[in-house]
């Protein structure tokens, strides 16, 4: 027991040593890889998931969780053991991507409104990446290959509900019974809302505030990984591990090429996916499986990201390591036997109408064409909020 408190004392020391050390050594490849990490944060990451943030806060503030999990709670409880609000959580990942699933499970236990066993149930598959980065980022403009989007993105909810099903015992809780008079459960939520004297002015600015302070935080993991990912590329250990990955997956006809994509993926899902789609020696199945596990594991990156949130509760982030890792296996299981979906046409029939519904119609269009002018209007609101706004006014 002192052997590993000695050794999980000085290893985050000796690692932290070794990084700021490439970084001396290297430090126009550091800055290099800095300014790469800002520009996929900056021009991918704010754009895309600030009003995905905000409007989530908005929602759990709002209390709309509570009224649509007062009708899907019976269903939810059935298949995931979790509430109706819980799981609301999934249907709000599912469109905006990580990490705003483990987020809103931070907050509804960091509130109280679910249990410890609850929330640990939750993130094993609330968490998920979304269309955007699935279908728009990967399958079209890393493979070239929409259908092949749709097929991921299958898959990749496939996995997530699959490791749902296989952790709604976790605790051993029972839910209370739910009461199915839906008039009092509206009144009672109602009066809950307005309880805490707060303006939706109010709660828009704090929503404002504390999706600007996600941001911020994921913009400094993407950026310290991007860091991280260059200097053990440097010092060749990156090589390493994909030599070494390499011996037991060359009998399933993969190359180095493929094992150095692969492990770069594991540091951040972006570049391993475009490193991935980049190798032309490996059969598209093969990439999309790896791509699929990629997606599903998430990454160090997004996976310091979730547990940021995540160990400021009771919830394991262990196991919540391990429920992303079984979640990468079954997405990339689900890819390799389905695959053949993705030559035919009816599975893009199905997605496409949904897709263009939520991320190409006028609304979002507009605001990806007038970024700017949204995100200089969000940064005023969270600087009045955040400075000259007393704190729980009423407004």
């Amino acid at each position: 027991m002192k052997k590993n408190k000695t050794i999980s004392f000085f290893l985050p020391i000796i690692i932290v040593l070794f990084l700021i050390f490439g970084i001396i050594i290297f430090p126009q490849e550091a800055i290099k890889s800095a300014k790469d990490g800002f520009n996929i944060w900056a021009n991918v990451l704010i754009p895309s998931l600030l009003p995905f943030i905000i409007g989530a806060n908005l929602v759990v503030d709002l209390k709309i969780v509570d009224l649509i999990g007062i009708i899907i709670n019976p269903i939810t409880k059935f298949i995931f053991n979790v509430s109706g609000k819980s799981a609301l959580v999934f249907a709000i990942s599912t469109v905006s991507g990580y990490p705003v699933g483990a987020k809103l499970a931070y907050d509804l236990r960091d509130t109280n409104q679910i249990s410890s066993s609850e929330a640990q149930r939750l993130v094993s598959f609330c968490s998920t990446s979304g269309p955007l980065f699935i279908i728009g980022a990967v399958a079209v403009g890393m493979f070239n290959n929409s259908s092949l989007g749709y097929l991921m993105i299958l898959c990749h909810y496939l996995g997530s509900i699959t490791v749902g099903i296989l952790f709604r015992s976790y605790g051993k809780e029972k839910l209370p019974k739910p009461n199915y008079n839906v008039k009092a459960n509206i009144k009672n939520v109602i009066n809950t809302r307005y309880s805490s004297n707060i303006g939706f002015f109010v709660m828009f600015g704090n929503a404002v505030v504390n999706g600007v302070n996600t941001l911020l935080a994921v913009g400094g993991f993407v950026i310290v990984f991007s860091v991280v990912f260059k200097i053990l590329s440097l010092f060749n250990i990156i090589s390493l591990l994909s030599n070494i990955l390499y011996i037991p997956l060359s009998v399933l006809g993969v190359t180095k090429d493929l094992c150095y994509a692969f492990i770069s993926g594991l540091f951040e899902i972006t570049i391993g996916c475009n490193n991935i789609a980049k190798v032309t020696s490996a059969p598209l199945i093969l990439k999309a499986t790896l791509s699929s596990f990629l997606i599903g594991f998430s990454g160090l990156s997004i996976l310091a990201q979730c547990c940021n949130f995540l160990a400021k509760t009771d919830i394991n982030t262990n196991l919540y390591i391990f429920n992303k890792f079984l979640h990468g296996l079954f997405a990339a299981t689900f890819t390799l036997l389905l695959y053949p979906l993705s030559e035919s046409t009816a599975l893009a029939s199905n997605f496409t109408p949904t897709y263009n519904t939520l991320f190409n119609n006028q609304l979002w269009i507009y605001y990806l064409n007038n970024t700017n002018l949204v995100l200089a209007f969000i940064l005023l609101i969270y600087l009045v909020f955040k400075f000259v706004m007393p704190d729980n006014d009423s407004i």
